[in-house]
């Protein structure tokens, strides 16, 4: 089970918008909008850099390993089909 799960909400924004995490968490993305996620920017952060699109309705990613030397803030982002805009973003905050 991951550490921490991002949920992209009903309206097709991440909650929480920004994840305060330590270096070794484990992080996975939850989809719990209308429609699958089409494509998925992964933070450079997490490994391995393999992305989760699609990510169908209710699904959850498989869990991503924050780097251990990845102090920082890092952003992600994905397309959420139908929603005006352009891509939606989110950070991951990486303590030491």
């Amino acid at each position: 089970m991951a550490d921490y799960s991002i949920t992209i909400d009903s309206s097709g924004n991440p909650s929480p918008s920004t994840l305060n995490c330590k270096p070794g968490d484990k992080i996975s993305w939850t989809n719990s909008y209308s429609q699958s996620i089409s494509s998925f920017t992964l933070p450079t952060c997490v490994s391995p850099q393999t992305s989760p699109a699609p990510i169908a309705v209710s699904a959850t990613t498989r869990q991503y390993t924050v780097s251990s030397n990845a102090a920082g803030n890092y952003n992600y982002s994905y397309m959420v089909p139908g929603l005006q805009g352009g891509p939606r973003t989110g950070t991951v905050d990486v303590g030491n």
